[in-house]
Formats: C-alpha cells, structure tokens, sequence
C-alpha cells in the first residue's frame, strides 16, 4: 500500500463525555473478527467499519435507537438521508422498488449492467419500497420522515462483507465527516486520528483495518427513467452515461 496524505475527520462540535470506544483490530487474517462486530451492532451498538471507500459509521437497520444515535454520534439532521450497505441484490431488491425498466427499443437491462459493476464504490439512489424500516425520525421533534428514496451500496470489501454476512442483514450507514478534499494520495485517518475525532462523541468501537487511501463513491439517481450522476468518485461514471 502506497503511503499518502494524512486525512483528518472535520471537527464535530461539542463532544459528549462517555466511555471510550472499543478497538476492533481486523487486518488480513482476523476475518473471524466481523462476528464479533456484527454482536455489537445487533445489541445496538453504533461503530465505526471500513469500506471500499471512506470508513463509515454504521447501525442495524432495524433497530431505532441505534439509528438515532448514529444521527447524535455524527450530529446531523434527521431530515437528512442515510444509505444502506446490502450484502447482495436480494437487499436491494427488498428495501426498494429495484431498477428503471424500459420497454422501449434499445433500452439498457440496468440490472445486467449493475450486475457487472458490482460489488464496487457505486451509491445508487433508488426508490425506497414498503419494507424499508421507518428508522428515520427527527428526534428532536419526535416525526417520522417519510422516504421516498434510498441510497443503496454493495461494498467490494471483504471486511463490510464479513460484517454484513454475520449481522444477516443490511445496515444503515453515512460516511465519516471529511474536513479537506480528497486526493489521489490522500490517506483515510488512522486509528489514533478517528479516536481523537470519535471517541467521546458516543460512538462505541472502531474496526481498525490499518492504512488505506481514501476515495468517495460515484453516486447515481436512478429514481427517474434514465440515470443522472450526481457526484463522480472511484466508480467508472461512463456505464450510466447516454
């Protein structure tokens, strides 16, 4: 792995006083470790696990505690999106209404070509379905904001699927705060990084994977008839362009 530019999270306020996190260390070998987390996670647990992309700060799906607490750990709005991390296209296919379909002549089988692309760093926005948990509430107000869409991700990284596989289903996720822009050689923070930015600020353990570079997903809306990339990251735009 090449060595790069330092990265360190943007500040997050106030942080909030509590016990420090626990240290996950999961490098090559230590697969066996994803259960371990997904434990944490189903006891309602919020931590912090690596991706193909940027490290992301993940909870179970189903539970709302821990979806409001991961909205607290990051202090963000309610009223703003998460993603999910899917183990497969079967997740996707049950938390949303899957892909554009098109009978006209020539029209592009997206699911042929997602098929192709992933697992890979590719946030895709889809229609949000009925079984998606009602999971976002703005919890200073005590509302349930309705979704209408879904970012949805398959991660081509072995550790998120480790994680994902043993939890048995997906997770709510949204990336860790970036205070600078990301370059070619930029390094995602190492642990003591993460620790310093995190660790009071009610998260409750960090999977350590050791250095990495880190890049952003190629995010695409594909609420509408066709496709529209809304931002270009690791993923190769081109298949979603007309």
């Amino acid at each position: 792995m090449k060595s790069g530019k330092r990265l360190k999270y943007s500040p997050l306020g106030q942080k909030r006083s509590g016990a420090e996190p626990k240290i996950v260390s999961c490098v090559e070998g230590e697969e066996w470790r994803c259960a371990e987390v997904a434990e944490m996670l189903l006891a309602g647990k919020v931590g912090i696990i690596p991706t193909d992309t940027l490290p992301a700060i993940v909870a179970d799906l189903e539970n709302r505690e821990a979806a409001l607490k991961l909205y607290s750990v990051k202090e963000m709005s309610a009223k703003k999106p998460l993603s999910i991390l899917c183990r497969n296209f079967q997740d996707i296919a049950h938390y949303t209404n899957g892909f554009p379909v098109s009978n006209e002549a020539g029209a592009r089988d997206w699911f042929k070509v997602l098929k192709r692309l992933l697992p890979g760093p590719y946030t895709l926005i889809l229609p949000a379905s009925k079984n998606l948990p009602t999971q976002v509430v703005d919890f200073m107000k005590g509302r349930t904001v309705h979704r209408k869409s879904v970012g949805v991700r398959i991660p081509d990284d072995h550790i998120t699927q480790g994680v994902l596989a043993a939890l048995g289903r997906p997770l709510l996720c949204t990336s860790v705060h970036v205070g600078e822009h990301i370059g070619d050689d930029t390094e995602c923070p190492d642990l003591g990084s993460m620790l310093e930015s995190y660790g009071a600020s009610g998260i409750d353990f960090i999977v350590d994977v050791g250095p990495r570079i880190a890049t952003v997903s190629t995010v695409v809306d594909m609420t509408g008839a066709e496709p529209e990339i809304v931002r270009v990251g690791r993923g190769d735009p081109a298949p979603f362009e007309q």
